[in-house]
């Protein structure tokens, strides 16, 4: 094959990323991984912040919104870890939602 002539591999991503560029698709992994992280960050940050007056509401709706975490201190992994699992099914549920209406 001469240096000029794209590969059939060439062509084909460079016919993906043209289509996906056109659509407007988002990558919902991708997506859910940033919401995932972003509020599994914050769940934990809200759970530092317990010790305070101001955070003791916040370790309170936790408790509320998610099953198996309690108002307990130390439940700082376990409340990451549901609100990163939460935030990446909505995120991913999200992505793939919006690429099935864009098309």
């Amino acid at each position: 094959m001469s240096d000029s002539q794209p590969s059939v591999q060439e062509q084909t991503h460079a016919s993906s990323v043209e289509t996906t560029e056109l659509t407007g698709k988002v990558d919902a992994r991708a997506l859910g991984l940033s919401a995932g992280i972003i509020w599994g960050t914050a769940v934990a940050f809200l759970e530092l912040a317990a010790g305070t007056k101001y955070g003791e509401r916040w370790r309170l709706l936790l408790a509320d919104l998610y099953p198996g975490y309690s108002p307990e201190p130390g439940d700082l992994v376990w409340g990451t870890v549901l609100g990163f699992v939460d935030a990446f099914v909505i995120g991913y549920l999200f992505g793939r939602l919006y690429n099935r209406l864009a098309e």
